[in-house]
């Protein structure tokens, strides 16, 4: 695996594929840009090679035919948003007999995206499994999969690296790891892939921007973030870090000296501590109603900060 922080991972799915004992489903989880998908590609590609069972050999006719995209005992969803007909699409082809006369893998990219329609057909197709038919799932934090769609699986928790242990590895990708190092970790997830393409995009001046509408929001002066957070997906996320951080420091909880961009939140405590609440409490309504209006949720928590 070219992601060492996913070698205890690998390990353990390396050994339940020389044992014949890997999971019909299996659920990815973990924060996004951790290599999930990348791992999940892997895991397929070794079930698939034709010449050896712990670890993809890269170099048969089944691993070159993965590698060109051709494999026909391989289905990848990757879709943004999957509709219930692609499900459906994916259930037919779990179906049908492999050309390859091998067994088949199927991954779904983001489990979090689907709809409730998608859910159910999903969770209609793991409970009528085939001989030697393979679902691997990718959900990123924090959206979770369905209980139902969870109870089906094998879930394997794929863990954030340390700070420290983040910040040793962009340095040897030749990343320049600046003073601001902390506060990326953080809106980032802690996730090394997620960080890097932070670093190589030059985003932080984004997210400066991003913090001070935050901040004059949080002091009553004008509020334009339900605007951004309707535009940008990513803004939803960084609004959860502000709100998460806020609160962090306002309780103690968070080095102020690693967070300067935040002191002006300690004046409003109350009410940051009320606003971080209808946060946690959005994230349960995502998680109980995929596919529900953000958006709509998110106007009693900027009222908040209306004088």
């Amino acid at each position: 695996m070219s992601s060492p922080w996913l070698s205890k991972a690998w390990k353990q799915l390396s050994h339940q594929l020389s044992e014949d004992s890997f999971p019909q489903s299996l659920l990815l989880r973990g924060e996004k840009g951790l290599g999930k998908l990348q791992l999940a590609k892997f895991v397929a590609k070794t079930i698939l090679c034709s010449e050896q069972k712990h670890q993809a050999c890269n170099q048969c006719h089944s691993c070159q035919l993965i590698d060109s995209g051709a494999h026909g005992s391989l289905f990848l969803l990757e879709q943004e948003k999957p509709k219930v007909d692609d499900i459906r699409a994916l259930s037919l082809w779990a179906n049908q007999t492999s050309s390859f006369g091998s067994s088949k893998v199927a991954i779904i990219s983001d489990i979090g995206a689907l709809n409730t329609a998608s859910n159910n057909a999903l969770l209609k197709t793991l409970e009528e499994p085939v001989a030697d038919t393979h679902f691997i799932l990718v959900n990123h934090l924090p959206f979770k999969a369905m209980p139902t769609i969870m109870s089906r699986c094998q879930v394997l928790n794929i863990a954030t690296p340390e700070q420290n242990w983040v910040k040793q590895w962009l340095v040897k990708q030749k990343l320049r790891v600046d003073e601001n190092f902390a506060l990326i970790y953080r809106f980032c997830n802690g996730s090394p892939l997620q960080i890097k393409e932070f670093y190589r995009e030059q985003q932080f001046t984004q997210l400066e921007q991003f913090i001070h509408q935050y901040q004059l929001m949080v002091q009553a002066k004008t509020n334009k973030l339900a605007d951004l957070v309707h535009k940008q997906p990513l803004y939803l996320q960084w609004l959860g870090h502000c709100l998460t951080l806020s609160f962090s420091l306002a309780k103690g909880l968070a080095n102020r000296d690693d967070f300067p961009q935040f002191a002006v939140v300690s004046t409003k405590d109350k009410t940051i501590e009320l606003a971080y609440q209808d946060w946690l409490d959005l994230l349960k309504q995502i998680e109980e109603y995929p596919g529900l209006n953000v958006g709509q949720q998110l106007y009693p928590l900027f009222t908040r900060f209306k004088d």
